[in-house]
């Protein structure tokens, strides 16, 4: 129940129902994990298997980015998740490798869930698979604007004004 509760909260699973919801809180592979100030949830560049919800915490979302024009390299945080929050959408898109890593910025705790097993289920149920990707292409455009700010706001634009 509380990984049903959970996911309610979230942006990425507005417009499912209680009985959607509950499919998904009953794949096999969700659960809840439990992190520390410090830890790293996902790696850039790693495999992307799951799929993560934040139900308390905060994790911050980073980059590394690379030396370039005489510039040192820097690691730049792109978004704070927060409460209700998503990250790890990899797991559901092609070709499945993280594109940022996610630090816990204070201890959390999220629920995790299968990209494998929640892929399986929108080919079973589309109407379910459809509402969550309308809702991930808006997270997914609003984390790109945040990294286009994150790059400018840190100069390490290539190009002047």
């Amino acid at each position: 129940m509380k990984i049903e509760k959970t996911l309610k909260r979230t942006e990425l699973f507005l417009g499912l129902d209680d009985a959607d919801l509950l499919r998904i809180a009953r794949l096999p592979s969700a659960h809840e994990v439990a992190y520390s100030s410090g830890d790293v949830i996902i790696k850039d560049e790693e495999i992307a298997k799951y799929l993560y919800v934040l139900r308390e915490g905060q994790v911050d979302l980073v980059m590394e980015v690379p030396p370039m024009f005489g510039q040192e390299g820097a690691i730049v945080v792109v978004d704070r998740i927060t409460t209700g929050g998503c990250f790890g959408w990899s797991a559901l898109v092609r070709p499945h490798l993280y594109v940022m890593s996610a630090v816990c910025r204070e201890s959390a705790y999220a629920v995790a869930i299968s990209g494998i097993e929640l892929m399986a289920l929108f080919e079973e149920d589309h109407r379910i698979g459809y509402r969550i990707f309308q809702s991930l292409s808006h997270i997914i455009g609003a984390r790109l604007r945040d990294v286009e700010q994150a790059l400018v706001k840190d100069q390490r634009w290539p190009f002047p004004g």
